[in-house]
């Protein structure tokens, strides 16, 4: 019975202390997690930005190379046009 008791208010200790850090101001977190979840954090975080400034840049191998792309495509486009213009021409004749 004892054993009971004494597990249930070291359970609800640490039950109230898990919702007391869920509630505590952002100001007080930073002073509290120095360890290695806040370390990781910023590591991560800047990787994620230079992710990101090496996706906008423009590099002009892939601008010369989608340009290139987008020409033969529009070429291809006007072939098939005009081959269809002629085909439907000369059946109507």
């Amino acid at each position: 019975m004892i054993f009971r008791t004494l597990l249930f208010f070291v359970v609800m200790y640490f039950l109230v202390k898990i919702i007391s850090r869920l509630f505590l101001q952002s100001n007080q977190k930073k002073k509290r997690s120095r360890g290695g979840a806040n370390a990781f954090y910023r590591i991560f975080q800047q990787y994620a930005q230079q992710q990101q400034q090496n996706r906008n840049r423009p590099n002009s191998g892939r601008a010369d190379n989608k340009s290139e792309r987008f020409d033969e495509i529009e070429e291809a486009e006007f072939e098939e046009i005009t081959e269809e213009e002629e085909t439907t021409s000369k059946s109507s004749e």
